[in-house]
Order: C-alpha cells, then sequence, then structure tokens
C-alpha cells in the first residue's frame, strides 16, 4: 500500500484478505460502498477506525483483479501461502475463521544482502527495501529451504565480487521463480473511484531478455495552476511569514510504442536544509466527471535523493555532481547596517535572473514572485503592503533581483527586525523553504533544459519509472512485482 498513508498496515492486511479470500475462498469480500458495509474479518483488522470509501471500493475488486491476473499468465488460483514484506500478518491470520497459510520467504531473501548491497538502494546502511522491491505483500508455493539454501550458497560463490553482482543474481533467480509461478511479490496501491484495478507485471523479463522501453514525445498538460509551477509568493502562513506553498507540481503525458500514454503528476515538496526534495509521483485516471482525469490517490514511489534523483539532475543541468544545489548558499548570508553585503548581492543577481529567464519560458508558471507585509500593520504604520513585486507583469530583470535581495535580507535578520518591518514573525522553516526555493528552479530549469535537448520524454519517463521501482536499464537493480492499482 502506498507508503506515507495513515494506517498503512490495516491496508495492506485488508488487501491481503481480499487476495486470500478470492484465490482460497472464491469469492469476494461481503462489502459495500454505498452502505459504508464491510466484511466482518476486515473490520476487526480496523477495529474503531472509520474505514476510507475508497479503501472499500478496492477492497471490492482487488482480489478479483488479481485472480484474473494469475489465470491470465497461467498461474495456479489456490494453494498459495502469503507473506507481508517486513511485517506480521498475526491480526488476520490468527482471526478465528481464517485459515491461511503463511510464509516469510521474501523477507529471508531481503535478509541475505549484506550493508554494502544494501547501501544500492539507499545511502543508510540498513538500505530501504521498497527501492529493492516494492512488493508489500507476497505469495508462494513450495517449500522455502531449498530457495534460501541455493541464495545462500550464491552469497559464498559471489563473495568477491561487487555488491550489484550478488543482487542482479538474486534477481534474475526471482525473476525465474516468478515467471514459473512460483513467487509474486505485490505492490498494493488504493484504486481511486470508479477506476476498477488494474493489475501488471514489472521487472519480470530475465537480463538476457531486457529491452530498453520504447517512448516518444512529452507533453505537460494544463492544470488549475498552470503547467510547470512552482509558488513564490511569500506572506501569511499560518500567522507568520513565509511562503505560502513548498511544492513544485506539474502533470505530464507520454506517448509509449504499442501502449497507453503514460499520464502522471510529478511532485517535489518538502524540502530540507541540505537535502533535495522529496518527489514523488502519481498516476492521471478517470475523473468522476465523463472525459476528465484526476490525481490518484495512491502515490506512484518516490525517487531515491541521493542514488537516483541528484544524478538525474546533473544529467539535464550538467553542471556536475552538485548540480541540484549548485550556488544554493549553505549558511545565511548575514545583513550589514548600510544595506545587503556583497554575498548577498552576487546570490541575487544570479537567482534573480534564473527566476527572469525561467519565467518568461512557455513551459513555466512562475507568475506570484511577491512579498507582502501584514496588511492591518500596514496601515497602522502608513506602508505598502506589497514591498516588492515581481510577480505576472512586472517580471523584470531588476524587478526579480529586488525579490531575492529581499528574501535573503528576511533570511539574515532576526525575527524582531522582520517582525518590525512586516508586523508578522517569520516562519520557523523560513531558511530552508528558502533555499527550496532556489533548487526548485534548478528541477525546473532541468526540466526545461531537456525539452530543449527534445529529451523531455527521455527525463520524466526515467525519473517516473525509477520512482515507481521500475528497471529503466538492464543494469538497474530491481526485483519483480506485480502492482494492483
Amino acid at each position: 500500500m502506498a507508503a506515507g498513508q495513515s494506517h498503512t498496515l490495516e491496508r495492506e492486511l485488508s488487501s491481503v484478505y481480499c487476495i486470500f479470500e478470492a484465490l482460497e475462498l472464491n469469492r469476494t469480500p461481503r462489502s459495500n460502498l454505498e452502505g459504508n458495509i464491510v466484511d466482518p474479518h476486515i473490520k476487526k483488522i480496523w477495529g474503531n477506525v472509520p474505514i476510507p470509501e475508497h479503501d472499500i471500493f478496492a477492497y471490492e475488486h482487488q482480489g478479483q483483479e488479481f485472480k484474473r491476473y494469475l489465470e491470465k499468465i497461467g498461474a495456479p488460483t489456490s494453494g498459495w501461502q502469503y507473506g507481508l514484506f517486513e511485517k506480521k500478518l498475526d491480526k488476520l491470520s490468527q482471526q478465528s475463521g481464517i485459515s491461511m497459510k503463511t510464509t516469510d520467504i521474501f523477507d529471508e531473501i531481503y535478509k541475505t544482502f549484506n550493508p554494502e548491497q544494501k547501501k544500492k538502494f539507499s545511502s543508510k546502511g540498513t538500505g530501504q527495501k521498497d527501492s529493492w522491491n516494492p512488493a508489500d505483500m507476497y505469495i508462494f508455493r513450495g517449500n522455502s529451504a531449498p530457495i534460501l539454501n541455493s541464495l545462500n550458497d550464491l552469497k559464498e560463490k559471489a563473495s568477491d565480487l561487487p555488491p550489484n553482482a550478488y543482487i542482479g543474481l538474486v534477481n534474475d533467480y526471482m525473476r525465474i521463480l516468478f515467471n514459473d509461478k512460483t513467487l509474486i511479490g505485490i505492490s498494493l496501491k488504493t484504486a481511486s473511484p470508479p477506476n476498477i484495478p488494474s493489475v501488471e507485471g514489472f521487472n519480470i523479463q530475465r537480463d538476457i531478455d531486457f529491452k530498453p522501453h520504447k517512448f516518444g514525445e512529452a507533453v505537460l498538460r494544463k492544470t488549475s495552476n498552470g503547467y510547470l509551477h512552482q509558488y513564490m509568493e511569500v506572506g501569511l502562513k499560518k500567522q507568520n511569514l513565509g511562503f505560502v506553498g513548498n511544492s513544485i507540481r506539474f502533470e505530464a503525458e507520454v506517448d509509449m510504442d504499442g501502449s497507453e500514454p503514460k499520464k502522471f503528476s510529478w511532485e517535489s515538496k518538502s524540502p530540507l536544509t541540505g537535502r533535495p526534495h522529496v518527489t514523488e509521483f502519481k498516476k492521471l485516471v478517470a475523473g468522476k466527471k465523463a472525459n476528465t482525469l484526476t490525481v490518484a490517490k495512491a502515490r506512484g514511489g518516490s525517487i531515491p535523493k541521493d542514488i537516483k534523483f541528484e544524478p538525474l539532475i546533473q544529467e539535464y543541468i550538467k553542471q556536475g555532481p552538485q548540480s541540484w544545489t549548485r550556488m544554493v548558499p549553505k549558511t545565511v548570508l548575514k545583513n550589514t547596517k548600510n544595506g545587503p553585503s556583497g554575498a548577498q548581492k552576487t546570490a541575487a543577481k544570479y537567482w534573480g535572473k534564473k527566476l527572469h529567464d525561467l519565467s518568461k519560458n512557455l513551459m513555466t508558471t512562475l507568475i506570484d514572485a511577491k512579498i507582502s507585509r501584514n496588511p492591518t500593520y500596514a496601515k497602522k504604520m502608513g506602508l505598502d503592503v506589497v514591498v516588492v513585486d515581481a510577480s505576472n507583469g512586472k517580471n523584470t530583470l531588476q524587478n526579480s533581483v529586488d525579490y531575492w535581495l529581499e528574501l535573503l535580507w528576511i533570511d539574515g535578520a532576526t525575527n524582531k527586525q522582520v517582525k518590525g518591518k512586516y508586523g508578522w514573525d517569520k516562519e520557523p522553516k523560513f531558511t530552508e523553504n528558502m533555499r527550496g526555493k532556489m533548487r526548485g528552479l534548478i528541477i525546473i530549469n532541468a526540466v526545461v533544459n531537456a525539452h530543449k535537448e527534445k529529451k523531455l520524454g527521455e527525463m520524466l519517463l526515467k525519473a517516473y519509472y525509477t520512482a515507481g521501482k521500475i528497471r529503466w536499464t538492464e543494469d538497474d537493480l530491481q526485483g519483480p512485482f506485480v502492482k494492483v492499482e
């Protein structure tokens, strides 16, 4: 189930039950979307917590759609063992009336990776299991002992090889198990009504059969916020002075050879002081109104920051490994008593030109670059409400430079100084959010550059597939799984 959602365990256990019931009991869970009626076993999983309606909708269809997928690939539709990746099934499997065979084979396979191998999925020594395989649950047939014995033998033989080698061998072995209908990992995503869940297998081609993805042009779709959009306005935010929003978002469509275009949203958000944004993708699915698209509720995944996102930005900015943060000040640039410091002027000139140039590009929507003070305070003090305006229609180069000079002054000023000028306290995260805006412009610039180079389809699809843990090249280290979405 999509990471980051609340009650993830309850959602995953409920989906396991729906798939178990469809396969082993040949029925669908007793539920009704309109009446909010839920199968008693699912109700016991959730307890007194209300179940969202879109979850009930998903439970009505997940099991049967997955069963159809198994029938399509010629896999058995009963006799499976069930497991949750790095979690326990007890809250479901120990219910009275449930006779479920369980397994932990996926977990045991992941445990064969040593810390150096796990670092290929995350900079942390503990690794990040869903960057290797996003399966939330899995089904298995047979005896796990011979498989694990084979992997341990393989691990011993590969002990002198680079970390990638053993991971690649494990993945190829798991593809054999997948194609033999022995072990199938399942990524669970909540469907958005009225879209019936779809089921698709990924990373299931063995290395010798891997073929690069074929794709064509990409276009950006217009949304209520325009095209390639980042909030730039500074004003009232939760009773403080701050940026009104902190995400970069756009929607795109990429042509695919021989299949439906990929339609998805890109959102980079939650900037940190010294790290890239969290960049997430969601599918665009049919809306409730006819001939409309809406963003799916389930996340399609996020790009691992240091391992994948930073190199992606470098590829299209072409200014070295630190392209994702180039010219972003590492520390607060101090103000002087007599006006902006030399460092502030240099930074404002650089970012002002960047903002000015990108604002003129037809792909971008950067139309609200202005800084305002408390209107009540402004009236009391006889001051203008708008301090600096480089917004739509006023985006001259000088206005854009002045905008960044003022942001840098706020960044370097004390809270007392900010309140004396603006009538509001400075938001606690102003420093990291301002640097997030700088890095946001770098992200936008990378997209614009990719379009100029006629590589927008390549960049967007590479990012979308990477976030979804789908192999882009033969060397990628993601394992096989089925997505129910």
